[in-house]
């Protein structure tokens, strides 16, 4: 793979998922969720979601700006090939379970701590009833620090099996795009409702409407209840 190949590979299906987002998330302001898997009755004013755009596609610009810099000067550091289906799930289980338990006390921070909720997390609570896309509404310092948990999860990967592969790295980021437009669609949890221990967009949502009541996991449950942050409980 050439250098710009690998730039594509990373870059490429993350511009996918956040132009798919933006179109659900504007056909949201005029078309509802049907009622059947709609969580919230709260309306969506297409000029509140228009006011937000400034700032999420600023913080694409440069988180795929980073994406692709990051490739092109790391290119050699980088293994190109496919790792073998048992090693590629298991890189892609350590890689989550580590971001996600790193996000949880992230974030948990993000709301406890009063002074960095007023000047951060705030910002992204004004989405109490989110559209996909707001995602990454958020204040740049927060999704950068949000990012610390996910390089963490490559250098274990790194370490552990002695090199990390781009497709680990785009497997990773397009799975984590598309976990976080679902739990910020608004729209009830279907198959993954029934799959142990997985943070649904309802466990998500919830947390936008209440934000002072937990449920500061994104991709796991254990952590809100082992740490006895369910929203409710």
């Amino acid at each position: 793979m050439s250098p710009m190949e690998v730039v594509a590979l990373l870059v490429g299906p993350q511009l996918v998922g956040a132009v798919l987002g933006l179109a659900l998330s504007l056909r949201l302001t005029t078309t509802a969720w049907p009622e059947s898997v709609r969580i919230q009755d709260r309306p969506h004013p297409r000029e509140r979601f228009v006011s937000h755009l400034p700032l999420i596609l600023g913080n694409l610009a440069v988180l795929l700006g980073s994406a692709g810099a990051g490739a092109y000067f790391f290119y050699d550091s980088l293994s190109h090939s496919l790792p073998g289906p048992l090693s590629l799930v298991a890189q892609l289980a350590l890689v989550f379970v580590l971001d996600d338990l790193y996000f949880y006390f992230f974030h948990r921070l993000l709301h406890e701590h009063k002074g960095l909720y007023r000047r951060i997390h705030k910002i992204h609570h004004e989405a109490y009833s989110p559209l996909p896309l707001e995602y990454i509404y958020a204040h740049p310092l927060e999704w950068m620090g949000g990012a610390v948990g996910v390089l963490g999860g490559f250098a274990a990967v790194w370490f552990v099996w002695g090199e990390l592969s781009v497709w680990t790295v785009a497997i990773v980021g397009s799975l984590r795009q598309l976990h976080e437009l679902d739990i910020h669609s608004g729209a009830k949890a279907t198959l993954a409702r029934w799959v142990p221990l997985f943070a649904v967009a309802d466990d998500h949502d919830l947390h936008h409407a209440k934000p002072t009541q937990g449920n500061y996991a994104s991709t796991l449950r254990i952590w809100d209840r082992v740490f006895g942050t369910v929203a409710g409980g």
